[in-house]
């Protein structure tokens, strides 16, 4: 866990479990960053992409949501990557999980003064001009 989200980040969630369930913050750290992650098979992006997708359909992960849109940045995975998956997920989780799920990701950006993905994702209307630019696309 360390590894993937620091160690600000590790001792923080440490932290928050350490008077109610320390159990539970070990069996975190062991289990899921030490065993599945820790697992060939999958390339880390892959992994940070199913757990994004899996947090947003469970609905109510919104801290754990925040926090791996976060870890999803930090290894390279684009904004445009991420509001995608959670467009796709839409049809099989339902748009409510989807627009949690993207409004999440737009206060983690927004947080991290990361550029608004949502135009890079735009398809163009025929005969209207592409969003943010005043020339009539050629499609």
């Amino acid at each position: 866990m360390r590894e993937l989200g620091g160690a600000e980040v590790t001792d923080a969630f440490l932290a928050s479990l350490a008077q109610t369930a320390p159990d539970l913050g070990r069996y975190v750290v062991e289990f899921i960053y030490g065993d599945l992650f820790g697992r060939d098979g999958l390339d880390l992006p892959a992994r940070q992409m199913a757990t994004l997708s899996t947090l947003a359909a469970l609905g109510g992960c919104e801290r754990q949501l925040s926090l791996h849109i976060g870890v999803a940045l930090d290894i390279g995975i684009s904004p445009a990557a991420i509001v995608e998956l959670f467009v796709h997920q839409s049809a099989y989780a339902g748009f409510p999980r989807a627009l949690n799920a993207v409004a999440v990701a737009g206060e983690v950006f927004a947080a991290r003064n990361v550029t608004s993905a949502a135009t890079e994702l735009v398809r163009p209307v025929p005969g209207e001009p592409p969003p943010g630019t005043d020339t009539p696309s050629r499609t």
